[in-house]
């Protein structure tokens, strides 16, 4: 049983340390199905190889059973592009500008968001990772273009944008 109440898909975009973890924690705890995208299969490939790997040592440690274990996995997909997280209810965007880089990058994450607020349901919720960008900033490339922010329809559009703090380090998941 699934024990969130509105969010039946969560979509996350990013396979890196914080995404993998985001996607694995809501996948084993909040039990809801998470569609995962990277723009790198080798990135992906490592997220799943260290989800594994968490899951394991879970189940060797006696934390969770290996049903338990193999619900998790299952209820975690990846899909290929944007495109494919077109149907969930949240998607959280976690990445960076590039795999190596410690600092975000607006630019990136407005371009990010632009492309999430044309391809996404427009009732799904739009949440940001960020941990030093304006939530303002990145809630105002959601509002599509030649809509004032000032309108109703921007303002519904900007207010799609969340910021959330997911301190979801590897070693919370160990």
């Amino acid at each position: 049983m699934s024990i969130t109440r509105g969010i039946r898909t969560l979509g996350v975009l990013g396979a890196g340390q914080m995404g993998t973890g985001i996607a694995l924690v809501s996948a084993l705890r909040a039990k809801v199905p998470v569609l995962l995208h990277d723009r790198s299969p080798d990135q992906v490939k490592k997220g799943l190889s260290l989800v594994d790997k968490l899951l394991a040592k879970d189940v060797s440690k006696g934390r969770l059973t290996s049903e338990q274990s193999k619900e998790a996995r299952d209820r975690l997909s990846i899909v290929d592009n944007l495109k494919g997280l077109r149907d969930v209810d949240m998607v959280v965007e976690a990445i960076t500008w590039d795999y190596q880089a410690v600092s975000e990058s607006l630019p990136l994450k407005q371009s990010i968001f632009a492309s999430f607020a044309a391809e996404l349901r427009p009732d799904t919720i739009l949440a940001t990772n960020t941990s030093s960008i304006s939530i303002t900033k990145i809630a105002a490339s959601a509002i599509p273009e030649g809509l004032g922010a000032a309108s109703e329809a921007g303002k519904q559009s900007a207010g799609r944008v969340v910021g959330i703090d997911a301190p979801i380090s590897i070693m919370t998941c160990v």
